[in-house]
């Protein structure tokens, strides 16, 4: 673990109070970036990472968000990772109609941490945007798009179990705009002579304009030229950066997936210019329908 962690913020200025789950479909297009990478991982948000993370065969991950309460439901899929053999298993802990006995699994285990763990296991089977509901639009997706998560091979499945079990997996408080937590993270990185290779952060970049404590955050990751950074974008993305097929909310909040070699993202943090997200989009080079990557060095009169 950590030393240090940020103090979380009360307001966070989301469109929910909670997001427990992912809603981004198509994350299946990063895949070809980052298969078999290794490395640590570092990503915001819940589910998504473990999708992301197997594909990587990541060394070690780091689930880190500013929503506590999301850190809670990172900490219950830790646990039920632990303590399912097989991916039938796991969902079964979370199908609603085992409420009861999944819950009393919770408080009769000798996991240290219940407390929190049953709380991200309510919050997570609440309805609505619940693990539930992500379980069957990942097997929906699959059908669709053949995106295969660990949810459908048990070797991704086994592969997040084992990381589990050696206690690989860290959810922990951080904001991406804060002072302590990501900077622990880069430096208990660098001690262990390991580098992050892929950083997720979800559509987080969308609610600031790059920072300095951001900027400072991601000058300070140890990197190689394999790593990247994996983003998502839903400001300006209907009418200006496009999404692809198959998005959860096409007619309000569909997403725009792009990815950047951090090497490349670290020349763009050392400007003193103010910008952010959508204006660093316009410097993408379009692959696919609704998927983009950053290639593109700062203009010359930016410096």
């Amino acid at each position: 673990m950590i030393s240090e962690k940020d103090p979380l913020r009360e307001k966070r200025g989301l469109y929910a109070e909670h997001y427990p789950t992912s809603n981004e479909r198509r994350i299946e297009l990063f895949f070809p970036q980052i298969e078999n990478i290794g490395g640590v991982y570092l990503g915001v948000g819940t589910d998504q990472n473990l999708t992301l993370a197997a594909k990587a065969r990541s060394e070690f991950i780091w689930l880190m968000d500013f929503d506590p309460e999301i850190v809670k439901v990172n900490e219950c899929h830790v646990f039920f990772l632990k303590s399912s053999k097989t991916f039938s298993e796991f969902k079964n802990f979370w199908d609603r109609k085992k409420k009861a006995e999944t819950k009393k699994f919770i408080e009769t285990s000798s996991v240290p941490n219940k407390e929190r763990v049953l709380a991200g296991y309510l919050l997570g089977i609440q309805p609505g945007l619940g693990v539930p509901e992500r379980l069957s639009e990942l097997n929906y997706m699959h059908k669709e798009f053949g995106m295969s998560t660990f949810s459908h091979s048990d070797e991704d499945f086994q592969f997040l179990r084992k990381l589990a079990l050696e206690n690989k997996i860290q959810p922990v408080d951080g904001d991406l705009t804060g002072t302590k937590s990501f900077q622990n993270i880069s430096e208990s990185t660098r001690k262990a002579n390991k580098v992050i290779r892929i950083f997720y952060t979800s559509n987080a970049e969308e609610y600031f304009r790059f920072p300095p404590n951001f900027r400072k955050n991601i000058l300070s990751l140890p990197i190689d030229s394999k790593s990247v950074i994996l983003r998502t974008i839903t400001a300006g993305t209907k009418h200006s950066w496009g999404y692809p097929d198959g998005e959860k909310f096409p007619d309000t909040f569909p997403f725009h997936y792009n990815f950047q070699r951090l090497e490349n993202l670290k020349k763009w943090m050392s400007l003193e210019k103010d910008f952010n997200i959508p204006t660093l989009l316009t410097f993408r080079t379009s692959l696919q329908k609704g998927f983009s990557e950053i290639q593109k060095l700062p203009p010359e009169d930016w410096k």
